[in-house]
């Protein structure tokens, strides 16, 4: 149906319909592009079918300058849980264009499939729509941000340039999958303790608002002290349940300084030593370098200059302080330095990363070399994060037994009073 509407040289806009036909009463819900809801609802009505309502997908709005910063948050946030799909999606249309399907097709068909999400359907139906109306493919892209970052767009630009787009989609759907394989070991890494401690935190705020509070009332009633254990597990819990959400903001807001605090320490002495020389500071750490390494690698490989690579990789930054040490290395190619030379003077990256970044640099390799780098860092992240799992978990169960004891020993010991009494 989408066929029928009149094609102009601006972009169409995408809009959500409810629709009955006017034969058999049919009540029919679907997605259309037109230039306006008239047109697209008088296209509908050409068609036999009486519209009930309609509404704009996707429409523009203008984000206030205080709120951009949480946009521009929340669509990263957006992207990177997506990178799984993003792989597949890369991967899919690598492997349709290198079989010989245009790319307008093969868009349409993935945007036809049912095995994929409403959301990622309606983001590749404006892709294809996009492609009819002249739009290149990275300018397409461009157009959503909460699926395509600046490395996709960049890539996909130079793909199209050099005629390789097949093979710079499977370079990009391999990168994706990479880094959502690594950010997943991580998180799990992490989940599993955290699970166990916030399980530990429920039993005592559970157990302090329901049984022990009968039993201190039972020993008061007999003129009998309340244990010590007992009175410190019951306060706890029900602050635990009270100030909860003040525990949270302050936990939150800790934690947000500490890692503040971190990056402004040295490496060098005792307490460098200890915050940077961590299982986790280690891990996170050679991820980031993998990520740099591997970003750098891909764009050097699909023809970016290595300035404007550096730019890329500064806007994708995961971290502030990552981000001006990349545009400060840009800025520092652009005058003809070395990027060996802005990495070394970085405490922010291994020193080990500019050490082969010369190496490739003098021998004219330096996109080969970057790949290189970003797998060897990308199996010591591995290797990190598998000690840190191997730390982590018989530590929390361990604390997890400590509370468990302390929750009975708190139960026991009124029930042994109260015995003594009997």
């Amino acid at each position: 149906m989408a066929d029928e509407l009149a094609m102009n040289d601006q972009a169409p806009s995408h809009f959500r319909y409810r629709a009955v036909e006017r034969a058999t009463g049919r009540v029919r819900v679907g997605e259309i592009s037109g230039d306006t809801a008239y047109a697209v609802r008088a296209s509908l009505r050409r068609a036999g079918w009486e519209v009930e309502r309609i509404d704009q997908l996707g429409a523009t709005r203008a984000v206030p300058p205080l709120l951009r910063p949480i946009s521009t948050w929340l669509q990263g946030r957006r992207r990177q849980s997506r990178r799984p799909i993003r792989a597949d999606l890369c991967e899919a249309l690598a492997a349709l264009l290198q079989a010989g399907l245009p790319l307008e097709q093969a868009v349409g068909s993935l945007a036809a499939s049912p095995a994929r999400g409403r959301a990622e359907r309606r983001m590749l139906r404006a892709l294809r729509d996009s492609l009819r109306h002249g739009e290149s493919f990275h300018q397409a892209a461009s157009e959503h941000p909460d699926w395509f970052d600046r490395l996709d767009v960049a890539m996909l630009a130079a793909g199209q340039a050099a005629g390789e787009l097949p093979q710079i989609l499977a370079d990009l759907g391999g990168f994706h999958q990479r880094g959502a394989a690594l950010g997943h070991k991580l998180l799990m890494a992490l989940a599993y303790p955290g699970l166990l401690t916030v399980a530990a935190l429920v039993v005592v705020a559970f157990i302090s608002r329901s049984t022990l509070p009968q039993l201190l009332t039972m020993l008061a009633d007999a003129n009998i002290p309340a244990p010590l254990p007992t009175t410190v597990l019951v306060t706890v819990g029900q602050g635990l349940t009270l100030w909860w959400p003040l525990i949270v903001v302050v936990g939150v807001s800790g934690g947000l300084a500490l890692r503040a605090w971190a990056r402004r320490v040295p490496a060098q002495g005792r307490i460098g030593a200890l915050v940077h020389g961590n299982l986790f500071a280690r891990a996170q750490s050679r991820a980031r370098v993998a990520r740099l390494a591997s970003v750098l690698g891909q764009l050097l490989h699909s023809g970016v200059p290595l300035a404007e690579a550096l730019d890329v990789a500064a806007d994708t930054a995961g971290s502030q302080a990552l981000r001006e040490v990349l545009t400060e290395a840009g800025e520092a190619v652009r005058r003809g330095e070395d990027l060996s030379a802005v990495v070394e003077r970085s405490a922010l990256l291994d020193a080990e990363f500019a050490q082969l970044l010369r190496v490739g640099e003098q021998a004219g390799e330096l996109a080969s070399m970057l790949g290189r780098v970003a797998e060897r860092y990308e199996r010591a992240a591995t290797r990190s994060i598998e000690r840190l799992g191997a730390v982590l978990e018989p530590a929390a169960i361990v604390v997890l037994a400590t509370v468990i004891g302390a929750v009975v020993l708190a139960a026991v010991l009124p029930l042994v009073a109260m015995g003594d009494l009997v």
